[in-house]
């Protein structure tokens, strides 16, 4: 034993230094050519150290310092393997590691070599999509955490203090052995939840990810930018769950945070503050995202108290079937799936304290105050125009804000979700504006919205958003037809001229758009393709069963005008039909529209004939 504590202060403590400079240090300076040269030499010197262990652990193979100090150097090898991306030799180290030190894994020595073992080959389990097994690794270290905190009274030893010398100081040593023991307790629970995501786990996920927030936070072991921005990403998952109480709660910490992180502003690099304002931004998209989604809600929510609906179908007229489009019609997020875009989840609980992560609840608090950011907006559900209003108003502040970073000139994609976003914000005001008139208003400032954005893009770099943009606007323009028909209703007069050139313009440029976007549709060709992608499916059949809808709705006392357009209606209608009898398995994804369309090729035909007849 003398002569390995010799070796150690002789040689021992000063390798195993060498290499950890060599690979934390120096390595970030490595030439791209050679971006491991730092890593293998750590590891030429590592393997050699461990050759020196292993003489001195035959001559007594099981003292526990031996063993140990092995364990430690299989343990840093695997990560060195790990970091140069040769994932099963470095797994292949990690669980000679965890082999070695498998007697004495819950005594003070190895515990903590164990539980960073585990966390490791939970690590490079998962860059091999070998999320199960990284599950149940990262699961025993969890475990390994829990054991020996029920039945030690001690932190057990760092890692590191293997090849380091001596600490005197006690009381000392004892804080540093918690705060590294706690620390990487953290991280597996950070782990644990991004392996849950991965596994689409999200609730499970979610769980893990707020426990490890917690922790870092009550712990201050924690990157501002980095925790402010997964308390955001966070609160996206309890909007998901309509769970808002929770969702607000990690958008203000979020924001308080991200102030503590720009008071040191002044301090940081130019390139650092533009981050900065990246994130500011960011987190502003989250607060909307998170005003937009308690519309939605807020409005389903008091849909479903109303039963609007008719009963039977089969009773309705020709027109109200027609009419019954409007209870069906769909929003321009059918195409966000369709383009297969998708619009757009560590911690630290007091130390010891939260020992069961099953049983902690969503909803438990951070320890910070948030009065002023919670205040800024509801967490409840809006019930009529002036409580929509107050959502509104912030959501329009948030995103205004997050538009002077992401501007169109060099975010463009991001320029433009914002502004669908300001549009879809529009679209759920309206929902709660009683005046129609008002309504109107709304939807013309949609419609400004997502036709100037549209104008600006370029249709080869930017098809899909473009053709989302002209589903919406497709959908715009017949909301706003709706409603002036409604007026002209409400008034019971014959309608103005004026009135009727407004609502056929509208029509015509609702059909524009959808025609824009089934025409995006055919790549070039002069006809549609046989069969649509998988997701162009439906939104290319509702927009045909869209436009079918509003050629029935012009107005014109002109026989042979109203004969075209319902010629036009039927067409619509049959490319429905037809296009399901093709595709039989297009028949789910419009189950909804299809019997109406299959019944309209029947009714129309008739119609028309009565009005040659001149019986309409």
């Amino acid at each position: 034993m003398a002569m390995y504590d010799d070796f150690l202060v002789s040689h021992g403590y000063e390798i195993f230094e060498q290499a950890r400079k060599l690979s934390d240090e120096e390595s970030e300076h490595d030439p791209e050519t050679e971006p491991f040269k730092s890593k293998y030499k750590a590891r030429e010197l590592l393997q050699g150290l461990k050759e020196r262990v292993d003489s001195f652990r035959n001559e007594e193979p099981d003292d526990s310092k031996f063993v140990c100090a092995e364990a430690v150097i299989e343990l840093t090898l695997g990560i060195n393997f790990g970091d140069t991306e040769e994932f099963a030799e470095g797994e292949n180290h990690l669980k000679k590691c965890l082999q070695v030190i498998e007697k004495i894994k819950y005594t003070e020595q190895a515990a903590g070599i164990y539980q960073m073992a585990l966390n490791q080959i939970g690590i490079i389990t998962t860059g091999r999509f070998k999320y199960e097994d990284a599950l149940e690794y990262l699961k025993r270290a969890e475990s390994c955490y829990k054991s020996f905190i029920d039945n030690a009274g001690n932190a057990p030893h760092s890692v590191t203090e293997f090849f380091q010398k001596p600490n005197e100081d006690e009381n000392d040593c004892a804080h540093k052995r918690s705060q590294s023991f706690e620390r990487e307790y953290t991280h597996t629970l950070y782990y644990i939840a991004q392996v849950f995501a991965k596994m689409g786990e999200k609730k499970e996920s979610a769980k893990y990810c707020h426990v490890t927030l917690k922790r870092q936070l009550n712990a201050k072991d924690y990157k501002p930018l980095d925790w402010s921005l997964n308390a955001a990403t966070l609160s996206q998952y309890y909007i998901n769950v309509d769970d808002f109480t929770s969702s607000r709660h990690c958008l203000a910490s979020a924001s308080v945070i991200f102030d503590e992180a720009l008071s040191t502003m002044h301090d940081i690099p130019e390139d650092d503050k533009e981050k900065l304002i990246q994130q500011k931004a960011d987190i502003d998209r989250c607060w909307a995202k998170y005003g937009l989604a308690l519309l939605e809600v807020s409005k389903d929510h008091w849909l479903k108290e109303v039963d609007s609906l008719p009963a039977n179908l089969n009773d309705l007229s020709l027109d109200q079937k027609e009419d019954h489009n409007a209870d069906l019609k769909q929003s321009s997020t059918e195409v966000e799936g369709a383009s297969g875009e998708e619009a757009q989840g560590a911690e630290a609980e007091d130390n010891c304290n939260m020992l069961d992560v099953e049983k902690t609840e969503a909803s438990s608090r951070f320890d910070l105050e948030l009065t002023y950011h919670e205040e800024q907006i509801t967490d409840k559900y809006a019930h009529d125009f002036t409580e929509a209003r107050e959502v509104f108003l912030c959501i329009q502040k948030w995103l205004n804000s997050a538009k002077e970073f992401y501007v169109c000139d060099g975010y463009c994609t991001d320029y433009i979700e914002i502004m669908r976003d300001y549009s879809l914000a529009f679209k759920l005001l309206s929902f709660f504006e009683p005046d129609m008139e008002r309504q109107c208003k709304m939807h013309k400032r949609r419609i400004d919205i997502l036709s100037d954005t549209l104008d600006g893009l370029n249709p080869q770099h930017y098809l899909l958003v473009c053709r989302q943009l002209m589903f919406e606007l497709g959908e715009t323009y017949s909301a706003m037809m709706d409603l002036k028909l409604a007026l002209l209703e409400t008034q019971g007069n014959s309608p103005s001229a004026h009135a009727v050139k407004k609502i056929n313009s509208l029509i015509e440029n609702s059909i524009k758009q959808y025609r824009a976007y089934t025409d995006s549709l055919k790549g070039g060709k002069t006809e549609l393709p046989e069969e649509f992608s998988e997701m162009d499916v439906r939104p290319a059949l509702v927009a045909f069963f869209c436009m079918g809808r509003l050629y029935s709705k012009f107005i014109t006392s002109n026989s042979e005008h109203k004969l075209a357009f319902l010629k036009n209606s039927f067409d619509c209608y049959k490319t429905v039909a037809d296009y399901v009898e093709k595709n039989p398995s297009a028949k789910e994804i419009v189950s909804s529209e299809l019997p109406i369309c299959q019944e309209m090729v029947i009714l129309l035909p008739a119609k028309m004939d009565k009005i040659r007849d001149g019986l309409l």
